[in-house]
């Protein structure tokens, strides 16, 4: 063989390879899959003198990296914050959820809040934890 044909065959084997390589990069990646450690959670009774707030797990149950696109309540006397936004498979992250009765002008009685978890989990891309609380007065 002479150089002109090995240099051929060295950039075909090159382009080959980029191509087995860009093709791999291109299969689709196994989704994450959100899995709460609870979808509900009674608070039960609570003085309507200040906050109360539990703490939960939000795991990656998938084969892939799970992100966390966001987290959200359905009233502003409810807040959640998540420590991580991307989990590997099988990590856990926490997330802690906090009541305040304050926010209701001293309301009293039985309320029902719901915390919604976003992430790109393709079967479930809003996880939900319902909360209850029945506010008293101290």
């Amino acid at each position: 063989m002479n150089s002109r044909t090995i240099a051929i065959v060295v950039v075909v084997a090159v382009l080959l390879g980029l191509a087995a390589v860009a093709g791999y990069a291109a299969l689709p990646q196994a989704p994450g899959a959100v899995e709460l450690s609870a979808t509900e959670f009674d608070f039960g009774t609570v003085p309507n003198t200040g906050p109360v707030s539990q703490a939960f797990q939000v795991r990656n149950a998938g084969q892939g990296t799970l992100r966390i696109d966001g987290v959200s309540t359905s009233c502003g006397c409810t807040t959640a914050e998540i420590a991580r936004g991307e989990l590997a498979p099988g990590e856990s992250t926490g997330l802690t959820v906090t009541y305040d009765p304050r926010a209701h002008d001293g309301a009293l009685g039985e309320f029902l809040r719901i915390v919604y978890v976003r992430s790109d989990d393709p079967e479930m891309p809003e996880a939900t934890l319902t909360i209850r609380v029945r506010v008293v007065a101290p």
